[in-house]
């Protein structure tokens, strides 16, 4: 027994210094590509600056951090005080794995010898499913709770065993800290650890227990244990569970008075994992890979002996529920309310820290145990050395990859220095609007942690309010296409409604969402040193002040001091335990040996890691290195469109037939004149087919229909591609592309630019230039209110009758007869800037559908304007002519010419559609996906809904004008009556000409 205790703790501290040399020395560098751990540091930040003050006003408009137990974040912010939040985080995080590991070494004593405890220390160090969840999630909470749970339940097993108080006391200070830590750990900890550990306590205590049979006398006979233990079972539960809720009783109170009511957000982890292979690899083989090559042997370690019958089920049920929507018995079990609800990767996660301790049985035992001298019988040493050095070697090899999926697989966008944007937001009063990026991934709250600028975005989901969030599947703004559908449009309200919320500002990573920003009605400003683009929305108010949710004085005081309390609490006690009344583990512990394993366990455990993991990396390098994408004709398609749709044009260009004529400048030329515009820049994707149109052995045509997902909306394009095979490669030959040559070489320019310069003042004082001039005149043509098929809209016309160039905010406020108010905006259907004395159409739709019904009493049309120099331009020769009309359409041919210097990325047009009496009945914005070079024209057809015949325009209801504040009325105006159809170009130019 002293040499096993010697073995036991020698290979702990084995264990600590190399989770010390391995996860110290990384997690700094593979903290900034994962998920959470940016989060956290914005809530450290948090307590940094407002320790007692639990409203947090930089994201949703506001919300309350007792939304999450407070003792990490606070742990940190105190770290913070004395290093950089990533040291602090990264310091943090290490010593929560050590007392990680410390916790995996007592709670596997409860099993087995320390020397098995001391493997399971080591294997704790390179678990798939803990390397995961602190370099990939960056989830430093799970590992806080999971950490002192394991230390508690330990003490929990020697109470029930002995009912040394001491015990109870020892097990309830780190109960403390995980409630303190980690809320959703404390609560499901009682079901899969606590549950399971008072079970081996009480067969362990109770003599000849463990050898009845099952549901003749085992059941009762452990039931009158339990009976015969109630005193000590009632107290430990009772005091959990005034723990529980008093230490972060105002957790509860916020969940009680301010409950979660959204739409659920999707997760991978819920996915079936055969369908959405990614998903599975993620959430379910990285993690579990090892629990699943040696299920054998933990099957049959885990269900031998009664003592264990509490963790088997726990394993498996953590097991099942951790496959996700795979099969649909999580979603029966749990209900389809928490299944929407729970991250089940959670469940695998904690499935593999149950099968710590058999794992590690195992692999002593196969190492230097029954199995180990079986095998040498059996086989040989050689064949011993060579088995276990190979699967050792290849899981190493898979952690290693772990450490670099972000290198395999980037989990974010690429790093973005905050500096240039932190500069911008402390110049000129910016902070005085909000903000919201784009393209950032989890980085947003990175620039959160270092600024007091609020943005309406946030990466906390469970305390956002903003009805444009909760009423969709989505997660965050930032990531808003990723989403689809429902991400773009919740973002779209945003970009509309910006008013609303005093968003004035948008930094953006990702082009994608340039054609959107530009319809409805945002500016680019600058270009910071980092790369990033800076948007602008004219006309925004500053942020009004928010009056904080009321918290008591004493729940404040509560939240800041508790907490850390239990630490120290939990640290005295342990010294206490140490120091002074320590007993020998052997009176407590029941530690069994397994002396003889079954054959087939011997046999598949043996092999099944060493193929698994071989296999696993083997597919990979043959994935990265050896998989030939040019093997078959549809291969090299889907593999040149991977290309695109990534726009890694080089490698696409590879997949053409190699030729003297066709170089790689020669094609990023055609593709620029080809495929400029709307595709396949500013565009993912979504959908690829391929019809065969000619079938020769050497020799195939296709025609490839694609599906793209843009911020404006899907598009489809149909392209033909010819393919021949050279040797054992199939290659695309070269498109023949005609190109238009300008008449005129020399172009100069056909367009004035403006330069604001403002009134700026050398002061102290803060000051604002664009209330420093005087507001620019715009007024109203006409105002309509439109009703057809159940749904109203406002139309109308506008001019700026000033002689600078402005930036329009329009808005309609409707008064319904219950005297309610709602404001609405034109979305698309508009130019927000114009040049002087030029005009544009509006439209805004006051219902979505046609169920809502709107009993309006008033309408006030409010228009502010204010002096601009940004993206006036539309650049662009328009004619148009009437091909066709139809009952319900008009087929229009529009022509259009780019007399400008620069390129028309997206031409676009606005199209207002008139009655026979002038009044705009409705208005369109159609683009076009093709863009049009400098001194070159373009035709294209274009099919228009016809709704003048269809619609009513209601006279009864008074619409009021307001222009900067101030009532205005209609300027008379002469329409051409026989002129049913106007255009307007609309057109997005990407070359930015109003930053030079």
């Amino acid at each position: 027994m002293l040499w096993e205790d010697f073995i036991g703790k020698r290979l702990l501290l084995v264990a600590l210094s190399l989770g010390l040399l391995t996860h110290g020395i990384i997690v700094y560098f593979t903290l900034p590509q994962t998920y959470d751990a940016f989060v956290h540091i914005f809530f450290a930040d948090h307590y940094s600056r407002f320790w007692f003050e639990p409203w947090e006003y930089r994201w949703y408009t506001g919300f309350l951090t007792i939304s999450y137990p407070p003792l990490v974040h606070q742990a940190v912010a105190l770290i913070g005080k004395l290093f950089p939040f990533k040291v602090a985080f990264a310091i943090y995080a290490i010593i929560v794995y050590e007392a990680l590991i410390i916790g995996v070494y007592r709670f596997t004593k409860m099993f087995y010898d320390k020397r098995t405890a001391g493997v399971a220390a080591i294997l704790a160090v390179i678990l798939s499913s803990l390397v995961e969840t602190l370099h990939v999630y960056g989830q430093v909470p799970t590992l806080t709770g999971l950490a002192l749970l394991l230390n508690s339940i330990p003490f929990l097993y020697q109470y029930l065993k002995s009912s040394d108080s001491r015990y109870l006391v020892l097990s309830l200070s780190f109960i403390a800290v995980v409630v303190s830590s980690h809320h959703v750990t404390a609560i499901f900890g009682m079901v899969f650890f606590i549950a399971p550990a008072m079970l081996m306590a009480l067969v362990d205590w109770k003599e000849g227990l463990a050898e009845e049979s099952l549901f003749k006398k085992f059941v009762p006979r452990l039931l009158m244990a339990a009976w015969e233990k109630k005193v000590e079972i009632l107290l430990f539960g009772i005091i959990a569970i005034i723990l529980a809720v008093g230490l972060i009783f105002p957790y509860w109170y916020w969940s009680k008075t301010d409950p979660i009511s959204q739409v659920s957000i999707p997760h991978g982890s819920r996915d079936n994992f055969l369908e959405v292979t990614s998903s599975g690899l993620v959430f379910y083989i990285i993690p579990l890979l090892l629990i699943l090559a040696l299920l054998p042997a933990i099957t049959f370690l885990i269900t031998r002996h009664k003592r264990h019958l509490g963790w088997a089920v726990s394993f498996f049920l953590c097991l099942l529920f951790g496959s996700g929507g795979t099969t649909p018995l999580p979603k029966l079990m749990l209900g389809e309310n928490a299944f929407n609800i729970l991250t089940l990767d959670r469940f695998g996660f904690w499935a593999s820290i149950i099968a710590i301790p058999y794992i590690s049985h195992f692999l002593v035992s196969f190492l230097s145990g029954p199995i180990r001298q079986y095998w040498i019988g059996r086989f040989g040493e050689t064949s011993h050395f060579l088995l276990s050095g190979l699967s050792g070697f290849s899981y190493l090899l898979f952690i290693i990859y772990i450490f670099h999926l972000a290198s395999f697989r980037p989990l974010q966008p690429r790093e973005v220095k905050i500096e240039p944007i932190l500069n911008f937001l402390n110049r000129d009063d910016h902070m005085r609007w909000r903000y919201l990026t784009l393209g950032f991934g989890d980085q947003m709250a990175w620039l959160s942690a270092n600024t007091l600028a609020a943005t309406i975005d946030g990466n906390y989901h469970s305390a956002r309010r903003l009805p444009e969030m909760t009423s969709r599947a989505v997660e965050r703004l930032e990531n808003a296409k990723y989403l689809f559908e429902e991400g773009m449009a919740s973002l779209t309200d945003f970009l509309t409604d910006s008013e609303k919320y005093q968003l004035k500002y948008v930094f953006s990573n990702d082009q994608y969402y340039d054609p959107l920003l530009f319809y409805t009605g945002w500016n680019r400003t600058i270009r910071l040193e980092n790369g990033i683009m800076v948007w602008e929305k004219g006309n925004i108010s500053t942020i009004q002040p928010i009056q904080p949710k009321d918290i008591h004085p004493i729940l404040k005081k509560a939240w800041g001091i508790l907490p850390f309390t239990t630490v120290a609490v939990a640290l005295l006690l342990t010294f206490l335990y140490l120091f002074h009344f320590k007993k020998s583990q052997t009176e407590m512990i029941s530690p069994e040996m397994v002396e003889r394993y079954p054959k087939p366990v011997i046999f598949l455990s043996a092999w099944m890691p060493f193929l698994i993991f071989s296999g696993f990396l083997t597919y990979l390098i043959y994935e990265m290195l050896l998989v030939d994408q040019r093997k078959d004709p549809e291969s090299t398609i889907y593999a040149f469109y991977d290309h695109l749709d990534f726009q890694r044009f080089e490698e696409a260009f590879s997949y053409f037939k190699s030729g003297p004529d066709y170089n790689l400048d020669q094609y990023l030329l055609e593709k620029s004149v080809k495929d400029g515009g709307l595709l396949p820049s500013y565009a993912k994707l979504n959908q690829l087919e391929i019809d065969t149109l000619e079938l020769d052995e050497n020799r195939i045509k296709y025609q490839v229909n694609t599906t793209w997902r843009t911020s404006l909306g899907p598009r489809n394009l149909e392209e033909e591609f010819v393919l021949e095979k050279n040797g054992n490669h199939w290659s695309i030959l070269p498109p023949k592309l005609e190109l238009e040559i300008p008449e005129n070489q020399v172009i100069s320019y056909d367009y004035t630019l403006f330069k604001k310069m403002g009134k700026r003042v050398i002061s102290a004082f803060p000051t604002v230039k664009d209330d420093r001039i005087k507001k620019p005149f715009a007024a109203f043509y006409q105002a309509n209110l439109v009703e057809r098929d159940g749904l109203t809209s406002i139309t109308g016309e506008l001019i700026n009758a000033d002689n600078n160039p402005i930036t329009l905010a329009l808005r309609a406020e409707v008064t319904f007869k219950n005297d309610s108010l709602a404001i609405f905006y034109p979305e698309r259907k508009m130019h927000y800037n114009l040049a002087p004395k030029a005009t544009t159409f509006f439209e805004i739709p006051l219902a979505k559908d046609s169920t809502q019904v709107y009993p309006i009493q008033s309408i006030t049309l409010k228009a502010e304007t204010d002096v601009t120099e940004r993206g006036y331009i539309r650049g662009i020769r328009t004619g148009f002519e009437i091909k066709k009309e139809n009952p319900n359409s008009y087929l229009l041919e529009i022509e259009m010419e780019n007399p400008l210097t620069t390129e028309i990325t997206i031409p676009g047009v606005l199209i207002a559609e008139r009655d026979s009496l002038g009044r705009i009945i409705h208005v369109a914005l159609e683009t076009h996906p093709r863009s049009i070079r400098s001194g070159l024209g373009s035709i294209f057809q274009i099919e228009l809904e016809k709704k003048a015949l269809e619609s009513v325009v209601v006279e009864d209801i008074p619409i009021f004008l307001q222009i900067n504040g101030q009532e205005r009325s209609l300027v008379l105006k002469s329409w051409n009556t026989e002129q049913k159809i106007q255009l307007l170009p609309h057109c997005f130019i990407s070359p930015e000409i109003y930053l030079q």
